[in-house]
């Protein structure tokens, strides 16, 4: 497919056979060049493919007048009126010598649309200076001419006042126009101007008395029930002040106590918790191949079911020790991983494990093997 960058074309460009001069249905033979010979190629090309070049260059047309680049159209359409046999090598140097034809025909197109535009837009805004220099002058007597009408409306007003009322206004004075117009409307502003401040500067005050005002009685409020809790408190408890410093300190000590006693509680406490999640370790039932050996487990010894390891509370750490050094007597041609997994061993193949192994760990689990 052809990329969507655009060319600069118009609506006066000739088609594509035309610019690289290219006709398959009139010239129906190879467009390769024989280098043997010294000219073009006089092998005839067939039918199919002279079909395939026209509806290509058809297609290339369209796409230059759409502003569209045919670079890749170039490249299949040289396949297509070249030779099979002897030229379908030279397809891509006539590709490129048919762009260079193409770029070197829409140059001059190019410039000629850019200098037109060029001058179009100087034409536009010479009109548009003349428009503007016109429109000013239209506004200019416009102005005059509502000037003269302003004038004469007051004129007329002048006189009806003076018939009505007496001469309020006199008929010599001139009218105010321009700056004069502009002071003479913002005197009325700056007093209401100062009005506002005025009333910006009470609005504060009054806010603040506000406030004071409130303050004052959510004080008197607040005062009056602490007075009377505190005649109350004195009334239901005289006690002495001995008494009720005997009070605290015996209070305190009571905390005091308490709190080293759930100290020692916990301190005792967390060592034990840790023991019995370190030594928490289920063993598998044994059953199926040794992992090292790959030989049956001995049928002759008892299949142990979800063994576990629990130590109460109360026990201390070191009788852990003597109970698995009872287990140990018990099975003593078995042993199983007791740092994780649980998985049973040969004593013999264990023992063999850690004597060859870098580091004594479980063949399964890889933790650090635990006697």
């Amino acid at each position: 497919m052809p990329s969507r960058e655009s060319y600069i074309a118009g609506p006066t460009l000739p088609s594509l056979s035309e610019i690289i001069k290219l006709e398959p249905e009139k010239e129906p033979w190879c467009a390769g060049y024989a280098h043997s010979k010294g000219r073009r190629c006089h092998n005839p090309t067939n039918m199919r493919g002279r079909s395939s070049a026209m509806s290509l260059l058809d297609k290339g047309t369209k796409d230059l007048r759409a502003g569209r680049r045919i670079d890749t159209l170039l490249e299949n359409l040289a396949t297509y009126v070249l030779c099979t046999i002897f030229h379908q090598n030279q397809a891509l140097d006539l590709a490129c010598r048919w762009k260079r034809q193409v770029s070197s025909f829409l140059v001059p197109q190019a410039t000629s649309q850019v200098n037109s535009a060029t001058s179009e837009r100087r034409v536009r805004r010479s009109s548009s200076d003349v428009y503007s220099d016109t429109a000013e002058a239209n506004v200019d007597e416009l102005c005059d001419i509502l000037y003269r009408k302003l004038q004469d409306t007051l004129e007329e007003l002048r006189r009806l006042q003076a018939v009505q009322h007496g001469p309020t206004i006199s008929a010599n004075s001139p009218v105010p126009r321009g700056d004069e117009r502009a002071s003479i409307d913002n005197n009325p502003r700056t007093g209401r101007s100062s009005t506002i401040r005025d009333g910006l500067r009470i609005v504060p005050s009054t806010r603040a008395v506000m406030r004071q005002s409130a303050s004052s009685t959510h004080e008197s409020t607040i005062t009056a029930p602490r007075s009377t809790q505190v005649q109350v408190v004195i009334q239901a408890r005289p006690a002495s002040v001995s008494n009720q410093r005997a009070a605290t300190v015996s209070a305190t000590a009571r905390v005091s106590s308490s709190t080293d006693s759930q100290e020692g509680v916990e301190a005792t406490s967390q060592p034990r918790n840790r023991a019995i999640q370190a030594t928490s370790v289920t063993r598998r039932a044994v059953e199926g191949e040794c992992g090292i050996c790959l030989c049956h487990m001995q049928t002759s010894q008892s299949l142990f079911v979800d063994e576990s390891i629990e130590i109460d509370e109360e026990e201390d750490v070191e009788n852990l020790g003597e109970e698995e050094d009872d287990e140990d007597e018990e099975d003593e041609e078995l042993v199983w991983c007791r740092a994780r997994c649980g998985v049973n061993f040969h004593k013999k193949c264990i023992d063999q494990w850690l004597e060859t192994s870098h580091a004594s760990t479980c063949p399964a689990c890889r933790s650090t093997w635990r006697p």
